[in-house]
């Protein structure tokens, strides 16, 4: 068995920000990231004929998947306000997630919900899911 390799880490000090011309400005205190799971269509291709009766399929297009989060709530403040105003403007924005290892994921996304959470006897928590369009970006570390 393969020992793990010396760059496998654990996410602390992921970051998750927005880009604004060539400015990247990370959200204060994300708690958890989930990252987008790229799919594939499948297309129907089966007719009449096909082999012993088994459908047959060819790849269709991709699509990026969705990103969620959940922080730190500070309402109407910091990263809330930032995702309220982003949902708000109805628009695709580019969005990255920096990891550890100085590795980026460069999306275009909308956000697509906002929620609040604020349980009696614990700390408030906001979260957000964004859809991606188009292709996301990965660019190893240098």
């Amino acid at each position: 068995m393969a020992a793990t390799a010396a760059a496998t880490d654990i996410g602390f000090l992921t970051t998750f920000g927005k880009i604004t011309g060539s400015t990247y400005t990370a959200f204060a205190e994300v708690t958890e990231l989930n990252l987008p799971e790229t799919a594939r269509d499948s297309i129907d291709f089966s007719h009449f004929g096909s082999p012993d009766a088994h459908r047959e399929f060819k790849p269709g297009l991709s699509d990026g998947g969705e990103l969620s989060l959940t922080y730190n709530l500070v309402p109407g403040l910091a990263d809330d306000a930032v995702i309220a105003a982003h949902l708000g403007a109805r628009t695709v924005d580019d969005w990255r997630v920096v990891f550890p290892n100085g590795a980026q994921l460069n999306i275009k996304a909308f956000a697509t919900a906002h929620g609040r959470a604020t349980p009696m006897d614990d700390k408030m928590t906001g979260s957000a899911t964004f859809k991606v369009s188009g292709k996301p970006v990965l660019m190893p570390a240098a």
